[in-house]
């Protein structure tokens, strides 16, 4: 950033400037850090909903955004928040026998 101020000749003329730069570049930095790690939190809070209605429904990737998209409009909850909500609400509360299948299945692929 640069802070400064104009020479002006006696009509009014700019014939210089004189003041000093301030380098911001260690804070912005960190401002950008923090939010391109909250945009990759979101986002991926949002693949894992739709990897749940993918695996739940049979769903192709973009039907399972579609219906994230409708809920979070319909609920007037920002996505990223509805996905999160929506991974809270099911978590730990797949029944056994779906665990019984995702264990045969991560165990038998060879």
């Amino acid at each position: 950033m640069v802070v400064g101020d104009r020479t002006l000749d006696n009509d009014g003329a700019i014939v210089g400037t004189s003041g000093f730069y301030i380098d911001v570049t260690e804070a912005l930095q960190s401002d950008i850090t923090t939010v391109v790690s909250e945009v990759a939190a979101s986002r991926a809070r949002i693949e894992q909903a739709k990897g749940v209605l993918m695996a739940a429904y049979g769903l192709s990737a973009e039907r399972a955004f579609d219906i994230l998209v409708w809920r979070s409009q319909e609920t007037n909850i920002k996505l990223r928040d509805f996905a999160a909500r929506f991974l809270g609400a099911i978590t730990g509360k797949v029944p056994s026998t779906g665990l019984s299948y995702v264990d045969q299945a991560l165990l038998t692929i060879a």
